[in-house]
């Protein structure tokens, strides 16, 4: 069992539950001198070393304890052992010969091996001391031992009885002890107490109880350890008061210490319900003769603390000490098995001591011993990173010990002021309630409210649109507006503006109307939105891709009167139900109307539009900004400076307040201001090279955007003057590599609701972050704005302690529009400054030292696991840390009714994505084990909101049991690697061979993402309509293995749903145009040709019709030189005894002569073809646009020389655009091209939108599902 033979052993027990937790973290650290008490005592006087040294073992064989070793191996639990002998011996080192500074490093060297050699606690001496002679009569007595054989009680105990035994060896005289008890006599009492009773005492007084970590926010993740310590006292008068004020609720003094310090943490945790350890002294009173036993007869037990919402710090007390008083009987129960009892793992993370320690005076110990105790520092290393340590006296005496690997002795000196200020509040104010006791100091406050809130930098107080026009005269022919192929001056988007407020005025617009902007990212958007501000309306931007009820919602709710919209999206419009007045903003009317300026009598405080954000009551909420809360956020800024040479990238979609600061932070400043489409903006590659080609020099970008664009390349940030970013939490990873690339002063992390308009602080990142760098701080306030961090009863935080960021000054909207309720919840009265608001973010942030303002999360943004309170943002950051993890968002999922899951998703670098067990391996090195993800997801890409943030909504579930679904595997090579392209492309894994494309997820741009790679990775040119078709891993297999079989050169949409419609293409010849089209044919086949560039094409069309559709009546349909093809066919198609029951011709002609090019070349109109066409959808898929010249020019050479004879028997229907382009001479109307019926129809968009626009091409698809199925010879409309 040991080294020790039976006839030296004495006796043998079983440990208490505190030397059970010690021998614990004792083996577990053994490297790291865990629970190593040091006593560190200067000795003046004369100090005989071997009388020392044999009152030392008269305290040895005094005491069981000092003879004890404890065995854990080859035993069913652990026990000690005693010893029947255990000499000790103590170490004398003179070092008189040495210079003081030389001793003092020998000694704090010795001090420092000492701790860190630690014992060997099966088998070594557990208590150790040497005495080091300095100076004739100066000594320095280093005494360690374990802290498994006794607590600060018996050392007490211990000294004054070794004090007495060297009195009496020193002066020759026997020496007078009183008989002890062993420390058996505890544990035979601990054996017989009812465990189970206390055990259930311990899971009542904790149930309910949220498992929290203290100081989160200021704590480092490390499992090292180096002693830090702060000490202090109180002075004598407050000391009094504190003991008065005990007495006075009959309380002790620990109780006192004990109900401050539960304010603190209540501040610090923003809960009502906090815990912490606290050490009893264990001495149960029913054991004869335990207050002179000497051994370890402290616990550590739980100390929870509720307050109210009226508690005053007497009633707190009164509470505190009464619950000390009811766990009385119950405090031997060991920490844990509490833990066990109450399923928390930990409990505790922190202990409050207050150690009773009798202590010997200075001027008896000299008369009696011939030398003094200078003074005693204790040092010890806890398995706990922080402890509060009291004793009481004359001044009570406090110390915090903590783990500077884990706390910056910064912080703790902030904790011990706060701590002496609270106590000092509550001697002054024991009845007022313990939530307005304050925790700042005037300094503090001098600082927050005076010094780290921005000045008041007043800029001219202009109306937005006179911001405008004032730089439309001072550079009239600037660029202002590029979107695309288009491009506006100042003065040309003044005057486009002018006569849109006109027309909105003639149509009933009057001061603060609310007009509904229904629009995509257009030029029309912002000639839109700046005659609403030149009308003195007030505008309400929507999203064309919102549901349809919540446009509804938001009409209704926002009172709008009018609803501007464009032509394409009249159908989307209508559908609406809308009863205000429709406009449109290509309306021919507009330009009849004046250009001029408008004479506008407005108040900055009018509102300017009124932007819809998600509400906590499932429906939007709106919110109303005025031209003043705009004109602060980029004008006269203390952030950013625009000026006329620079040129602003608008990445925001437009109902989000992003676009407020693209839109004017370019106009108002004279600046450009460039719109790329939404397709540009998804493209990485693309948007990358726009910013190259446009010389963009000011940007801001969504969080999540700027992740991804960093990750796509760096090259794009060397001309860009200013990068601002935010919306989220930024990348510290992401930042620092923007930061090597563009370096100090051209990246400004940003943040702000809506609420405060766009932005409120900012911060410039200045300086390389270094290594340790866990966040970004979101900065100081813009100047006109307040910054202030307030506790859940209104009271502002004190540095470093995390409250609700709140907001003031004068970008603070008017409120939330029809919600006074709301609006008076979160716009509160300014607490340091009377008239004046406060916006209550539902943000939880936090001053540094340095004044800096760091996000800590959301007040809501919290979940519980197993009783735990965790902040999901707190396990982002972590994954972020990694070098492998580019995005990372956190969701907690119901797994099932009992269990709630924390699941991590994250996007990888390349070299990291099959190293999630490398990365969770770390993660556990930074986390407890209950906020470790119960799984790390990896994604190909984050899913993002439209205005560019992380799209949780949308993250997968893991991949679960699929049932009765039966999943095909690949049965060959080609199957395996078109598997993997899939996952890919779908960004899943529960992929079947035969399951459909489209219905995975697919779209037209992933499904050429996929064609593409097939493409590059077998060489073969697979037709999309193949996919469209038979959209299987089978199906592409099979053709990929068959690459001899000639393309049909057709798609056919909608494969199950007759009558069928055949389709010809306009230039340049793709039936693809009709994909948009299909989508909202119901109860239709529509099969749409590629032109095929052989002189007998027509020919090629009759068969495949005779193939796709062997008998019955046709349906063909062309579109602009389509029509000519169609005619064509319809002819051949007759003539071979088929029935064409109607062809639809849309907005082209029939043509009676060669086209006239009016001077153009051939090469010159083919050009223009090719590059509109590059430009589109379409032509992004690689393998299309090698062939798009040559098609073009087989088909435009066969459309100008051709020309459309005689007639044909099928019925015509004739659809036009809303452009009416005049009929050129060699062409004719279709009327008497028939003899069968001629009917005409009005439809949606103009000549090039008709089916390239979504909405248009939805509309158009409805008339053509109409005509289609309309059986008589009368017009359908």
């Amino acid at each position: 069992m040991s080294s020790f033979k039976r006839d030296q052993v004495q006796d043998m027990y079983y440990l208490s539950p505190m030397q059970e937790g010690m021998l614990f973290h004792t083996l577990h650290h053994q490297e790291k001198g865990f629970y190593v008490e040091q006593m560190d005592m200067n000795v003046k006087g004369t100090l005989r070393h071997d009388l020392l040294e044999k009152s030392m073992n008269v305290i040895v064989e005094r005491y069981d304890i000092f003879r004890t070793v404890f065995l854990h191996e080859k035993v069913k639990r652990p026990v000690q052992v005693v010893l029947k002998k255990r000499p000790f011996t103590l170490d004398v080192v003179d070092m008189q010969d040495l210079s003081k500074d030389e001793q003092l490093v020998r000694i704090e060297t010795f001090k420092q091996q000492d701790q860190l050699r630690g014992f060997d606690l099966s088998k070594d001496s557990l208590m150790r001391a040497s005495v080091f002679q300095t100076g004739p009569a100066s000594y320095r007595w280093i005494w360690s031992y374990h802290h498994i054989l006794l607590d600060g009680w018996c050392f007490g105990l211990v000294v004054q009885e070794l004090f007495a035994i060297y009195h009496a060896l020193l002066h020759d005289v026997p020496y007078k002890l009183e008989p002890v008890k062993p420390y058996k006599e505890y544990i035979q009492w601990l054996e017989k107490q009812d465990k189970q009773a206390s055990l259930q005492y311990w899971q009542q007084s904790l149930a309910g109880f949220d498992g929290q970590s203290t100081f989160k926010e200021q704590r480092k993740q490390t499992n090292e350890h180096e002693l830090g310590e702060m000490e202090w006292s109180m002075s004598k008068e407050e000391t009094a008061a504190l003991s008065e004020l005990a007495l006075q609720q009959n309380a002790t003094l620990s109780s006192v210490l004990q109900s401050v310090w539960s304010i603190l943490l209540s501040r610090y945790q923003r809960s009502n319900d906090v815990l912490f350890g606290t050490v009893v002294s264990g001495r149960p009173a029913d054991l004869a003769g335990v207050d002179r036993m000497v051994g370890l007869f402290i616990n550590v037990i739980p100390r929870r603390i509720q307050l109210t919402d009226d508690m005053t710090f007497r009633s707190l007390l009164s509470e505190t000490q009464q619950q000390s008083l009811a766990a009385e009987p119950h405090q031997y129960i060991p920490i844990y098995d509490i833990q066990a009892k109450t399923g928390q793992q930990p409990l505790i993370d922190h202990i409050v001591v207050f150690e009773n320690v009798p202590a010997a005076k200075k001027d008896e110990q000299e008369a009696r011993l011939g030398f003094t105790v200078e003074n005693m520092n204790v040092y010890e290393k806890s398995n706990y990173d922080l402890n509060l340590l009291a004793s009481p006296g004359e001044q009570l005496q406090l110390k915090l010990a903590f783990n500077q690997k884990a706390f910056n002795p910064q912080f703790v000196h902030r904790l011990k002021e706060q701590l002496s200020l609270l106590m000092n509040e509550a001697i002054k104010h024991p009845d007022q309630s313990v939530h307005t006791l304050t925790l700042v100091t005037k300094q503090e406050k001098q600082l927050i409210l005076e010094e780290w809130n921005a000045p008041e930098l007043e800029h001219d107080q202009l109306y937005l649109s006179k911001w405008f026009e004032h730089n439309v005269r001072k550079q009239p022919n600037a660029v202002a507006l590029s979107a695309g192929e288009h491009t506006m001056t100042y003065a040309e988007l003044n005057e486009q503006a002018n006569r849109l407020a006109r027309h909105l005025q003639k149509n009933g617009v009057t001061h603060q109307t609310v007009i509904a902007i229904l629009a995509d990212r257009t030029p029309e958007l912002i000639v839109s939105l700046l005659a609403v501000l030149k009308a003195g309306a007030i505008y309400v931007p929507i999203d064309p891709d919102y549901p349809e009820s919540r446009i509804q919602y938001m009409l209704k709710d926002s009172g709008a009167t009018h609803l501007l919209t464009h032509s394409c999206f009249i159908g989307q419009a209508k559908a609406l139900a809308f009863d205000g007045t429709y406009l449109f903003a290509d309306d021919q009317e507009i330009s009849l109307m004046s250009s001029e300026n408008l004479l506008l009598e407005a108040g900055l405080h009018d509102t300017a539009y009124i932007m819809y954000t998600s509400g906590t009551t499932g429906q939007p909420k709106g919110i109303m900004t005025t031209h003043s809360n705009i004109a602060r956020v980029v004008k006269n800024t203390n952030y950013l400076t625009i000026s006329e040479t620079d040129t602003l990238l608008s990445l925001s979609n437009s109902v989000f307040d992003g676009f407020t600061f693209d839109v004017y932070g370019a106009l108002l400043n004279g600046a450009k201001l460039v719109l790329p489409k939404k397709e540009i903006i998804l493209d990485m590659g693309e948007l990358t090279g726009l910013i190259k080609r446009e010389s963009i020099s000011v940007m801001f970008v969504p969080t999540a955007l700027f992740n991804l664009l960093v990750d796509e390349e760096t090259d794009w940030m060397r001309s860009v003057r200013k990068v601002l970013f935010g919306g989220e939490r930024a990348s510290v990873q992401h930042v620092r590599k923007a930061f090597d690339v563009m370096g100090k002063d051209r990246l400004i992390n940003v943040y702000g609701p809506t609420e405060s308009t766009v932005f409120a602080t900012y911060y410039p990142v200045d300086e390389a972050l270094p290594v340790e760098t866990r966040s970004i701080p979101i900065g100081k306030p813009l100047n006109q704005t307040g910054a202030y961090i307030l506790s859940p009863h209104g009271q502002l935080q004190p540095i470093g302690m995390v409250g609700e960021l709140c907001l003031s000054g004068k970008g603070l909207a008017k409120g939330y529009l029809n919600r006074p309720d709301l609006t008076k919840q979160a716009f509160i009265a300014h607490p340091f400054a009377a008239g004046e608001r406060l916006y209550r973010t539902g943000d939880l942030a936090y001053f540094r030292a340095d004044g800096l303002i760091e996000y800590a999360g959301r007040v809501d943004d919290q979940v519980k696991i197993r009783g735990h309170r965790i902040e999901l943002t707190e396990i982002e950051a972590h994954l972020l840390m990694h070098p492998g993890v580019k995005q990372a968002a956190l969701i907690a999922d119901q797994h099932n009714t009992q269990h709630t899951r924390l699941l991590a998703y994250m996007t990888c670098e390349e070299e990291w994505k099959d190293k999630l067990d490398v990365i969770k391996s770390g993660l556990k090195e930074k986390l407890p084990a209950y906020m470790q993800p119960h799984e790390l997801i990896r994604l190909e890409k984050m899913p993002l909101t439209p205005n560019g943030k992380v799209d949780k909504r949308q993250l997968p579930k893991p991949e679960a049991p699929q049932g009765n679904r039966h999943v095909k595997l690949p049965v060959n090579e080609v199957e395996q690697k078109l598997l993997v392209m899939w996952r890919e492309v779908l960004e899943r894994d529960d992929i079947s061979t035969d399951d459909h494309f489209f219905e995975l997820g697919g779209h037209s741009l992933k499904a050429m993402s996929l064609l593409s790679k097939v493409s590059k990775e077998f060489d073969v040119q697979v037709p999309i309509h193949l996919l469209f078709e038979t959209p299987t891993i089978e199906a592409i297999s099979r053709y990929i293995q068959q690459q001899d079989q000639e393309a049909a050169g057709y798609l056919v949409f909608n494969e199950s749903q007759t009558p069928t419609v055949f389709a010809l293409p306009p230039l340049p010849g793709y039936g693809f145009i009709y994909q948009e089209a299909a989508k909202t044919l119901d109860g239709v086949r529509l099969i749409a040709f590629d032109f095929i560039e052989a002189d007998h094409r027509i020919s090629q069309y009759v068969q495949h019709i005779q193939h796709l559709q062997p008998e019955g009546p046709l349906t063909l349909m062309g579109y602009s030189g389509g029509c000519y093809l169609a005619f064509e066919l319809v002819q051949s198609l007759e003539q071979a005894g088929r029935t064409v029951e109607k062809v639809i011709m849309i907005d082209s002609y029939k043509k009676i002569g060669e086209s006239d090019l009016e001077g153009r070349s051939i090469d010159d109109d083919i050009a223009a073809i090719v590059h509109q066409s590059q430009q589109s959808e379409l032509a992004q898929a690689e393998l299309i646009q090698d062939a798009l010249a040559q098609k073009t020019r087989a088909y435009y050479e066969t459309f100008v020389k051709g020309v459309n004879q005689g007639e044909i028997q099928a019925d015509i229907d004739f659809i036009q655009s809303e452009e009416q382009i005049a009929i050129p001479d060699w062409m004719e109307n279709w009327e008497a091209a028939t003899t069968g019926a001629y009917r005409q129809y009005q439809g949606y968009g103009q000549h090039a939108d008709m089916f390239k626009n979504k909405e248009c091409a939805a509309q158009n698809a409805q008339l053509i599902q109409k005509i289609v199925h309309h059986k008589n010879r009368e017009a359908v409309l």
